[in-house]
């Protein structure tokens, strides 16, 4: 049988962004027990966020993704406190601009830095998760994790050879994780978020490479974009998901594929 809902412990990372605080509120309501992680420097809107679902609910743990021994603290640090780990949604990651608030960069323009920077956020970091957490769940014999992919893995945009190739890496990465660990009851399933526009102005611009809102409008089937709250929304469905594992969802009505 699985967990309740009201009795689950789920994981966010990048708990403070806006896709990751709206999945934190999505499961706060369902009564999780929730461990907040994000980078140190986020405290304050972790704190906030804390206060919203109520502090005695949730803890934050903070951490880079990029740092495996990190992301061991965070699991021994969970378990410690509420015996187990049900539902890990790994949000962190981000475009070169998303990340640095800098413009995006042609393939020609990449510098090593900046590939590094990307890929270990986005791959690397969902790695370090995954590796983290499945030890705990394997002895639990249930669990599921849920990595954030982007539907740039599937039809690549200009500007977006580093984050593709990541977000690539990381339905690459599900699938082959899905199948190891599928014989211990742990899901392991990805999102692609679609165009979510939680930036405003200049820095809305810088994020998206030079596109506009409506060209990704343009090619939806419901002439809308999404919000932080249908992602929560699909995040949660998924993760209630009994007999689902290896699979992709994507959060818009664009035919990606």
């Amino acid at each position: 049988m699985g967990v309740n809902p009201m009795e689950k412990v789920v994981i966010v990372t990048g708990a403070a962004g806006g896709l990751g605080s709206a999945t934190v509120r999505r499961f706060a309501r369902a009564g999780a027990k929730l461990v907040l992680v994000d980078l140190p420097k986020a405290q304050e809107a972790i704190d906030k966020l804390s206060k919203e679902i109520a502090p005695a609910q949730s803890f934050f743990y903070p951490a880079d993704v990029r740092s495996y021994e990190a992301l061991l603290g965070m699991v021994e640090e969970t378990v410690k406190k509420w015996g187990r780990i049900d539902v890990v949604v790994n949000s962190a990651g981000g475009t070169y601009s998303m990340l640095t608030r800098k413009g995006e960069k042609k393939l020609l323009e990449h510098t090593e830095e900046i590939w590094d920077l990307v890929i270990d956020v986005n791959l690397k970091g969902s790695f370090n998760c995954v590796k983290a957490v499945v030890p705990q769940m394997i002895k639990q014999k249930d669990g599921h994790i849920i990595l954030v992919s982007s539907g740039s893995a599937l039809r690549p945009g200009k500007l977006m050879c580093s984050y593709s190739a990541a977000k690539a890496g990381v339905l690459a990465l599900m699938k082959a994780a899905a199948n190891e660990f599928g014989e211990y009851n742990v899901k392991v399933n990805a999102v692609l978020p679609g165009f979510i526009a939680h930036w405003k102005g200049e820095e809305l611009e810088q994020v998206l490479g030079g596109y506009k809102p409506d060209y990704y409008m343009r090619e939806t089937m419901l002439n809308r974009n999404a919000t932080p709250e249908d992602l929560a929304e699909l995040v949660f469905f998924v993760s209630e998901t009994k007999n689902v594992s290896g699979q992709t969802y994507n959060n818009d009505s664009r035919l990606l594929y």
